[in-house]
């Protein structure tokens, strides 16, 4: 996007009737506070384009937002300069693409689930709050201080992807993990075609990297046959061409279907979404060519890749109230994300998502 200031552009979203969404219900937390506060969130590729979404029809939305917040989704990979309004605590801040930051006049994205955890909990962030809400695909971690909070409000899939090629297009639980633990170093060893396999994983601090090490494989993957090549997450254009017909990688069902449909900038570069043990958390081409995720497999419980998606916050933090009226909940009620308004619930499956049920209290989040 061209360099701009954000609160020009939340004035020209809010005399749009179109894309204010009339029927979310007011929140039930901490109420307004008579200041306009600039909430910022970071981090999780996997669910940038979720949270951006949820932030907009935050943003525009007067019952939810009775101070007029200005809500900002930092993206990872910032095209160009993205200018970040100034608010009572944090000054103006440009962030911009890797390799381009000169603070204190620009900053990097933070560019990860971790990233943006570390971002939020940075001592200097504590009386700033420049960072707000941590975007995280995976769940809280031994080294997140005890003030952190998370608030997941989606289930998403992790699933091995492949090309058009040598590899099958479906594996079991134990072939998957023989591959990254070099038992498995040939695509035929497990029906493909006779083909040395090239083994990829997104870089450290993604959330889907965490994720499906810790959770998918169950070990960090073994060496010894060979390096595992780095790609950014869930981004099938990042593998080298020459790798494409025997590769194989991480990727979250949640992106894959977004970027199917459109809703998403679609970077699959051929990539497919395999089956693990029979199940393929993908469902479709329907007759309109849409993809959604396969419920009943997501839903299930056999499943290995299915996972929780969440927004962190930091009690810490002066913004603490104001973000829980947007992607949390207390004991009075849910905020804007956790209240189950259809409007919200068709951001989430639009973004390739699947909600969670709404608890006996009428909240759709579940907080840890």
């Amino acid at each position: 996007m061209r360099r701009h200031t954000l609160r020009l552009m939340v004035l020209t979203l809010a005399a749009i009737a179109a894309v204010t969404l009339s029927s979310a219900p007011a929140s039930a937390v901490p109420d307004g506070d008579g200041r306009v506060q600039v909430l910022a969130a970071a981090g999780s590729d996997t669910t940038q384009d979720v949270v951006g979404a949820v932030l907009d029809a935050y943003r525009t939305n007067p019952a939810a937002n009775p101070d007029g917040d200005v809500s900002v989704n930092i993206p990872v990979r910032p095209a160009n300069s993205l200018t970040v309004p100034a608010d009572g605590t944090c000054e103006q801040r440009d962030y911009v693409p890797a390799g381009q930051e000169n603070p204190p006049a620009s900053y990097p994205a933070p560019a990860s689930s971790g990233a943006g955890k570390n971002a939020l909990k940075d001592p200097a962030n504590l009386a700033t709050a420049c960072i707000d809400i941590a975007r995280s695909s995976a769940g809280r971690a031994a080294s997140d201080p005890a003030e952190f909070e998370y608030y997941g409000y989606a289930k998403d899939a992790v699933s091995f992807a492949r090309f058009d090629g040598a590899a099958p297009v479906d594996l079991t639980l134990a072939q998957l993990r023989a591959v990254y633990a070099c038992t498995v170093t040939n695509w035929n060893q497990v029906g493909g075609a006779d083909a040395p396999i090239v083994r990829y994983l997104p870089p450290a601090g993604s959330g889907t990297r965490s994720f499906f090490v810790g959770t998918v494989l169950g070990a960090e993957p073994d060496t010894s046959c060979g390096e595992v090549k780095i790609a950014a997450e869930n981004d099938g254009t990042a593998v080298a061409a020459s790798d494409r017909a025997t590769a194989v990688l991480p990727y979250s069902v949640a992106q894959w279907v977004a970027q199917a449909n459109g809703a998403s900038g679609d970077v699959r570069g051929g990539a497919q979404v395999g089956a693990i043990g029979g199940e393929n958390p993908v469902s479709g081409p329907d007759a309109d060519g849409r993809y959604e995720p396969n419920a009943a497999v997501i839903n299930g419980s056999t499943f290995p890749g299915v996972r929780t998606v969440y927004n962190v916050l930091d009690t810490r933090l002066p913004s603490y109230g104001q973000s829980l009226r947007v992607v949390g909940f207390d004991a009075t009620g849910p905020g804007f994300l956790c209240a189950g308004s259809a409007d919200v619930t068709s951001l989430l499956k639009k973004y390739g998502f699947t909600p969670l049920p709404a608890d006996g209290a009428g909240n759709t989040c579940t907080k840890s």
